[in-house]
């Protein structure tokens, strides 16, 4: 499969006050860049400030297939992330999925 042949699900969520993110962007956005033959993430980002805190989620969810859902990838981050914000970042990642969801119902 060429990066021609990938597909983008993004998602969005309100952040909370006190965020700097939330005077640049208003939302936190996640994305997933995914492999629609094998269902696999190839790279996630998002509007996080820091390359830090996008290449940490994307270390969290590249390589997974979300036909397995993202429960566990969920409750990994949630493990691992201590700031702020972090109920609007599962958020935007659940929506994300979501997305996803709404483009293989429509493959069928």
């Amino acid at each position: 499969m060429g990066k021609s042949d990938t597909i983008i699900c993004t998602g969005y969520s309100r952040l909370p006050d006190g965020m700097a993110a939330k005077n640049l962007y208003g939302v936190m956005g996640v994305g997933f860049e995914v492999d629609p033959s094998t269902d696999e993430i190839i790279k996630t980002s998002s509007t996080f400030i820091t390359n830090m805190c996008t290449d940490f989620l994307n270390s969290i969810f590249e390589g997974h297939s979300l036909a397995q859902g993202i429960e566990e990838q969920v409750e990994i981050f949630e493990s691992r992330y201590f700031g702020l914000g972090k109920k609007a970042i599962v958020m935007a990642i659940k929506d994300a999925y979501n997305q996803y969801l709404i483009y293989t119902s429509m493959k069928k």
